[in-house]
């Protein structure tokens, strides 16, 4: 009954929870081509994510362009559901036509966006019109990427591979990289690089106004042709369903005069090497076949653990250390929720926390404490991914751990939510006063040593009564019992030097624990005539 009744209340709220989960509104723009011979179109792209319903404000007048008017907003919805929330992506794209009247480099200024009851400007923009693009047979210019087919949240890779012809390299000592889309790729975020380089670092110009290290691949044939050639490469990750778009990259590889204090370099001969445009389309994750544990893993990974100590009491923390490599999403995924997963309820689940987040790799530690001596092992960790190679959501499983417990089964510590309110431990404390005055420090010190001399006699008259129970069922040569052993010897030295009643409380609690087997902590809060012993 109480589950039907979720479902239900589920589907009347699906609606609400759609809209309340609608991406945030941002505002892109780019141009198709960022280097133009004369007479060819160029367009200016506009890209709304979060929003349909996109009014361009006034357009520019550029002296040299002619700026048309904008096209009809293509848009994209896609829904998708997870961890019970709905979610809308939109996506809006409209197009504005230019064509280059004249020979220059024009600077097109911001544009007014209007999209989802908000107002927001496009970063300026910059082209490159120029006479000729002489010298394609003479470049050599790849895009690739991979992969190249997505679902919503996988990572990729966009790999340049660009050069000039072998029989100029002496000549060339000007390279200019126009990337339209660097900076702001709709539909993806820049992540981390960790591509391994098999060449040196050599420094050209972006986009004519920045600098970038490209790696230098040496000379090599392409096509029947041998050019000097290098590589540039980096991820990114798909952040909704939808169309990524490339526009077109040129290279432009020269040889310019030698410039001086009095007069500017020069181009003495300038050539163009263009790669076309390309599209990425990604696809939504799907809905049919997605487990409820689904952690917003996407790609192609897998997993390992250890687990340190491997020999604890019971109660006491066992630090395990998953580490997920592969191909994947690893920055952005949820860490399994272990306190609700099958073959933990033996433990206690402290929490996980991350050591490492890069692009190949991700590692987290999860702080368990065994119930009892009934656990004998560490159960597989489970990451609940979409693999983007079988196109179907898995598990992915750690191998059990072997772990030994020092405690009888049913012995150990009772889950927090069951033990009753119990008196403070904290009254067993010496109550220290107020510092007093020379003729009552007598007196007032006697009344400080009488309860710290009553706790103390308690505490033997206690382990006293303790020692028969606590030896029955145990190795005495095991680390547990050699605990015991020395506890009353190791609480009357900490009693003797410690002058802070805190440090005595401890003393006291790591003293009822190596005689119970239980961990220090849980004698806060109990009564020695409910003791388990």
């Amino acid at each position: 009954m109480k589950s039907c009744f979720l479902t239900l209340l589920a589907v009347l709220l699906l609606p609400a929870l759609a809209r309340g989960q609608n991406q945030p509104v941002e505002v892109s723009a780019f141009l198709s081509a960022g280097v133009v011979k004369l007479g060819a179109s160029v367009e200016l792209v506009v890209v709304v994510e979060g929003a349909t319903d996109v009014r361009l404000g006034a357009l520019p007048d550029v002296p040299g362009l002619r700026i048309g008017a904008p096209g009809r907003p293509a848009t994209q919805i896609f829904q998708s559901s997870f961890n019970g929330r709905a979610t809308i992506t939109r996506r809006a794209t409209v197009r504005v036509p230019i064509e280059p009247a004249e020979v220059g480099t024009f600077a097109l200024p911001s544009i007014d966006v209007t999209a989802g009851g908000a107002t927001a400007a496009t970063r300026p923009l910059t082209l490159r019109v120029v006479e000729d693009m002489q010298g394609a047979e003479l470049g050599y210019f790849d895009v690739a990427l991979e992969p190249t087919e997505l679902v919503d949240g996988q990572p990729f890779t966009i790999e340049l591979t660009f050069g000039w012809d072998e029989a100029l390299a002496s000549r060339i000592n000007h390279a200019d990289l126009s990337l339209p889309w660097w900076g702001r790729l709709p539909g993806a975020i820049p992540i981390e690089s960790d591509h391994a380089l098999g060449g040196p670092l050599v420094s050209i110009d972006l986009n004519g106004e920045d600098r970038i290290e490209v790696e230098e691949l040496g000379r090599l044939e392409r096509d029947g042709r041998r050019y000097r050639m290098f590589r540039l490469r980096r991820d990114y990750l798909a952040t909704s369903p939808g169309t990524i778009e490339l526009p077109a990259a040129s290279l432009e590889f020269a040889r310019y005069s030698q410039g001086s204090l009095f007069e500017q370099a020069k181009a003495l001969e300038t050539y163009y090497k263009s790669a076309p445009s390309a599209r990425l389309d990604v696809r939504p994750l799907p809905e049919e076949g997605r487990p409820i544990e689904f952690s917003g893993a996407v790609g192609t990974l897998s997993a390992r653990a250890e687990a340190a100590p491997r020999e604890v009491e019971a109660g006491e923390s066992v630090k395990v250390r998953v580490t997920w490599t592969g191909d994947g999403n690893l920055e952005f995924f949820a860490l399994p929720d272990l306190s609700h997963a099958k073959g933990f309820e033996g433990f206690r689940v402290f929490g996980a926390t991350d050591e490492v987040k890069s692009r190949k790799q991700r590692v987290a530690v999860f702080d368990l404490a065994p119930r009892d001596g009934s656990v004998t092992a560490v159960p597989p960790i489970p990451l609940t991914l979409f693999d983007s190679e079988l196109g179907a959501y898995r598990v992915e499983r750690t191998q059990p751990i072997p772990i030994r417990v020092f405690g009888l089964a049913g012995e150990g510590l009772a889950p927090l939510e069951e033990r009753e309110p119990v008196d403070e431990l904290n009254d067993l404390m010496v109550e220290w006063e107020p510092a007093v005055q020379s003729g009552e420090r007598a007196s007032g010190g006697l009344r400080r040593v009488l309860p710290l001399g009553a706790a103390t006699a308690g505490v033997l008259l206690f382990a006293a009564l303790l020692r028969p129970r606590v030896r029955r069922g145990f190795d005495p040569a095991s680390p547990s019992a050699r605990r015991r052993r020395r506890a009353l010897r190791t609480l009357q030295g900490e009693l003797a030097s410690s002058t802070d009643p805190d440090q005595r409380l401890a003393a006291f609690c790591g003293f009822l624990a190596a005689r119970t087997g239980t961990p220090p902590a849980a004698w806060h809060g109990q009564r020695f005539g409910r003791a388990r012993v």
